[in-house]
C-alpha cells in the first residue's frame, strides 16, 4: 500500500484522493487536516499508527515509509481480528487517571463509506467483538475530550497541592494541556 500511496501522492493526487484509493472509501476532513499537519509532530497524548498515517505523507516530507515501525504486529492483529476496523492511535494518559491509557481509536471503514467519522475505542489486543466500543463523533471530538479530561484531573491535582501545601502538579504542564486542546480546536474549526 505505501509504493501505491507514493505512486498517487507523486501524480499529483490530494491526501484525500491518495487515501480514498487506497481504502476504497472517503476519509473525512478532520483527518486530512490532521495529517496536513504531520501527526507525528504534533504533541498529543496519543501515539500514531503506522496506517493511514504514514500513507498521508508526500515524498517530500520523505513518506510514505516502505517499512513500517513497531505498530505493525498490533495493526496486524486488529486486521485479522476485524477487517472493518482502521486504528488510528494508542491514546496516551499519564499519571493521575488511566482510565483511557492504550486504548487503540478506530475507524471503521463501513462507517467512513457511509460518510460517517464515528470513532471506536478497543484494547490493545481485543479477542471479542464485545470490546469494540464506540466512543465518539469523531477523531477530533475524541482527542478533545480525552485532553480535556487529562485537564480536569490535573487542575483538581492542583488545587488538591494547593490545599495542602505540596507540588504534585506542574503547572507548565497544565499550560501545555491548554495549548494542545487550543490546538485541538483550531483543527475542529479548519
Amino acid at each position: 500500500m505505501a509504493r501505491l500511496a507514493r505512486a498517487l501522492h507523486e501524480n499529483g493526487l490530494t491526501t484525500g484522493q491518495v487515501l480514498r484509493e487506497c481504502y476504497g472509501v472517503p476519509f473525512p476532513r478532520e483527518l486530512i487536516v490532521i495529517a496536513d499537519a504531520d501527526p507525528y509532530t504534533l504533541r498529543l497524548l496519543s501515539m500514531w499508527t503506522n496506517q493511514p498515517w504514514r500513507l498521508t505523507t508526500p515524498p517530500s516530507r520523505g513518506g510514505p515509509a516502505a517499512e513500517p515501525d513497531t505498530n505493525d504486529p498490533m495493526e496486524r492483529h486488529f486486521r485479522a481480528f476485524d477487517p472493518d476496523l482502521l486504528p488510528l492511535l494508542f491514546l496516551i494518559r499519564p499519571g493521575i487517571d488511566v482510565t483511557d491509557d492504550e486504548l487503540v481509536v478506530c475507524y471503521r471503514l463501513t462507517e467512513l463509506a457511509a460518510g460517517r467519522s464515528t470513532i471506536y475505542g478497543a484494547p490493545m489486543e481485543p479477542t471479542d467483538p464485545d470490546q469494540v466500543v464506540r466512543r465518539a463523533d469523531s477523531l477530533l471530538a475524541m482527542l478533545h475530550q480525552h485532553h480535556t479530561a487529562y485537564l480536569d484531573e490535573l487542575e483538581e491535582e492542583l488545587a488538591k497541592s494547593y490545599r495542602l501545601e505540596a507540588d504534585y502538579v506542574d503547572e507548565d504542564e497544565i499550560e501545555e494541556i491548554r495549548r494542545r486542546i487550543r490546538q485541538l480546536e483550531d483543527f475542529q474549526r479548519a
